[in-house]
């Protein structure tokens, strides 16, 4: 179907999965591969988990502050996937010392990791930017997790990745679209802030394959205490991200994409998202195709 509400690059829109991205395909197994996510507990990142049991892996670790939450959704998963192993590990992001000990903890129980899925944040209530009354608080927690929690995260996994290992990060739309809402300032500026940092470790280190990522629009725990619904499948990000560890997305290395975009027509457009900047955040309306920043930077 077209997009009911946003722009959309793709012609058909996808708010629920759909087969090109089922983990029930063979070709998008992640059998023998070891899977960590950030903020598993409950939402977007135990869907998320559990997409990654159902497309074949094991072993697979989920991250949160919460245990109870956190051991809810390894009881659920192992109950329907027999023969997969849930590692629930406590671990405040902003903390960094919690998180590497986190990702030692996850590399102990199951070897080097393969997928790395940064998907924990913090959503703060909803407050004007002017607001006499603005809860600076709600602004430095969103900073502490969604931009230094994030850091915290991709350089705790790291000295644990595998060869060519794939880190997805869960972005939001509005960390770049124009704005929509009075009040989403902390949240859209964090989480933009932490999409350009992950287009920097995608720069720094070529040897990961890292993908930021709009979820969709959906009804978890951080929406409903913000007064957001969802319009989308809770299925859909989880069974996109499984999509984009497989060969078949490969093109899309470096690169942002919304799960709601139909991958068949993605792939159609191969070449042109390889060859022009597409998918890249950037300021819209300028094109840096061809442009070689780092040698004219030398030059100054």
């Amino acid at each position: 179907m077209a997009s009911p509400f946003f722009p959309s690059l793709t012609k058909r829109w996808h708010s629920e999965s759909y087969e090109a991205i089922s983990p029930l395909r063979p070709e998008l197994s992640v059998k023998g591969k070891t899977v960590a996510v950030s903020g598993g507990g409950t939402g977007i990142g135990a869907s998320i988990a559990r997409a990654f049991a159902a497309g074949g892996s094991t072993n697979i670790a989920i991250m949160s502050r919460t245990q109870k939450k956190l051991l809810a959704t390894k009881h659920a998963i192992e109950g329907e996937f027999p023969g997969t192993e849930v590692l629930a590990v406590t671990a405040d992001i902003t903390n960094a010392s919690q998180i590497n000990d986190a990702f030692a903890k996850i590399s102990q129980a199951f070897g080097e990791i393969h997928v790395f899925i940064c998907n924990a944040a913090f959503m703060p209530k909803p407050q004007a930017v002017l607001d006499p009354d603005l809860d600076m608080q709600e602004w430095s927690t969103a900073i502490n997790t969604n931009v230094l929690g994030a850091m915290n995260s991709v350089r705790g996994f790291v000295p644990h990745a595998a060869k060519g290992a794939h880190v997805l990060h869960i972005s939001t739309c509005i960390g770049h679209i124009p704005p929509i809402e009075v009040g989403s300032a902390a949240y859209a500026a964090t989480k933009a802030a932490a999409t350009k940092m992950f287009d920097y470790v995608a720069y720094e280190n070529p040897g990961l394959h890292v993908v930021n990522i709009q979820p969709g629009l959906h009804e978890t725990d951080m929406s409903r205490k913000n007064n957001h619904g969802g319009m989308d499948h809770i299925d859909l990000p989880g069974h996109f991200c499984v999509w984009l560890v497989s060969p078949e997305a490969k093109f899309l290395k470096s690169k942002y994409v919304w799960v709601n975009w139909d991958v068949d027509e993605l792939k159609a457009r191969k070449e042109e998202i390889l060859t022009t900047d597409l998918l890249d955040t950037k300021l819209g309306g300028v094109s840096f195709v061809g442009w070689k920043g780092s040698h004219m930077l030398k030059d100054l």
